[in-house]
């Protein structure tokens, strides 16, 4: 049986996006299969947990602030948080002094903001395998964020140093997986991994049963709509119920889930909108009931995607993706097969997509016998297979 080091920066009950639900699942899937598994995290103060063949350890990196804060403090106090990041000389030190304790035959990380950059040299100078999987765009832009229409948009200084920092510090891992060839491309270009074995592996999928009729019958009723996701003006959330108020047709009802910073605003604009109902965060495994409730699951982003979690959520679950064509996203919503892309940030052709499957119901049906089967082969077992195969 293997040994393995995961090292992401956060974990439950602490949780941001997508990275710290495929991390989980990655957990779940080596314990399944009787390997033991070391997690280093972020934490309110440092300590180790033992739960069975699963060790964490929670540590506590020096800086201004905690990484777990960061979204609630001012912009101005994050640009001298993201240097002493980058530099955290104490988060690699303790890093250091638990990967020599407990010896893993490899070292997966992940998201490591908030435990700093320093870590990849940590992992090569101890001599361990080292399996970087990228999901976001945080090693060229500190925000992680590439906004549509804003590709070409010059690089501060800051951000270039930032860039140039990052691909000096993180070199060439051993392996570098990505979800999808979008992201490993951008990097690519961008001079990164230059040495390393680079892998497109899709997310694994945790498989459940799922009732036969998904969705409030649509006969004569409503269709229900769902957005699930952070609240925030990237993501597209704003855009979608601006857009949504446009519709001609009022057969429809939209459920927004998750929480965010823009949250606010989001009440504010559909207030006393019988049409929306917003039910804020849940947790990730409440997410199923949602999903068997909904004919269409809608991806709006106005920001480059790398492979969101929620497209394969909604798949699984038999329900059509309707999505931005952005970033990685078409490499798994494909048009008129398990669902339908528009162009980002288009009202006007959003609204064309969607009221067309408001106007024809019936297409919904074709697309929901594709849906399952266009992500049937990314088994959390075959995804563990894989990456035992790069260890």
């Amino acid at each position: 049986m293997a040994k393995i080091c995961l090292i992401n920066s956060l974990y439950e009950p602490y949780h941001r996006g997508g990275a710290e639900v495929i991390v989980k699942k990655i957990i779940t899937g080596f314990l399944n299969f009787n390997h033991e598994v070391i997690l280093i995290t972020i934490g309110r103060e440092t300590r180790k947990i033992q739960q069975g063949k699963l060790t964490i350890y929670r540590i506590k990196p020096w800086n201004i602030f905690s990484f777990l804060d960061i979204n609630s403090r001012p912009v101005w106090l994050r640009l001298f948080w993201h240097p002493l990041d980058v530099f955290n000389f104490s988060a690699a030190k303790k890093v250091k002094n638990i990967l020599q304790e407990e010896k893993p035959d490899a070292v997966m990380t992940h998201n490591i903001k908030g435990i700093g950059y320093l870590i990849p040299r940590v992992i090569k100078k101890l001599g361990l395998r080292h399996i970087h999987t990228i999901h976001d765009v945080q090693l060229s832009r500190p925000s992680g964020l590439i906004l549509f229409g804003q590709e070409k948009k010059p690089f501060l200084i800051t951000d270039k140093i930032y860039e140039k920092i990052c691909r000096r510090f993180f070199g060439s891992p051993d392996v570098i997986v990505s979800p999808s060839r979008w992201l490993l491309d951008y990097y690519k270009r961008r001079g990164f991994f230059v040495e390393s074995t680079c892998v497109v592996t899709p997310n694994p999928i945790i498989f459940y049963k799922v009732e036969k009729e998904n969705g409030s019958s649509y006969h004569g009723g409503k269709i229900n709509l769902l957005y699930a996701g952070q609240i925030e003006k990237p993501k597209g959330i704003l855009f979608l119920v601006n857009a949504c108020k446009k519709l001609e047709a009022d057969n429809w009802q939209l459920t927004i889930v998750g929480s965010g910073k823009d949250q606010d605003e989001l009440k504010n604009l559909i207030a006393g909108d019988h049409r929306f109902n917003f039910v804020g965060r849940v947790e990730p495994a409440k997410l199923i009931d949602f999903y068997r409730r909904s004919n269409l699951t809608i991806v709006p982003s106005l920001c480059y995607e790398n492979s969101p979690t929620v497209i394969y959520e909604s798949l699984v679950a038999n329900v059509p993706v309707i999505a931005s064509d952005i970033g990685g996203i078409s490499e798994i919503v494909k048009d008129d097969y398990n669902g339908f892309t528009f162009a980002p940030g288009n009202e006007k052709n959003f609204i064309e997509v969607l009221q067309h499957f408001l106007n024809h119901p019936e297409n919904i049906e074709h697309l929901k016998k594709n849906c399952f089967i266009s992500v049937r082969s990314f088994s959390i077992a075959g995804y563990i297979k894989r990456l035992l195969e790069l260890v």
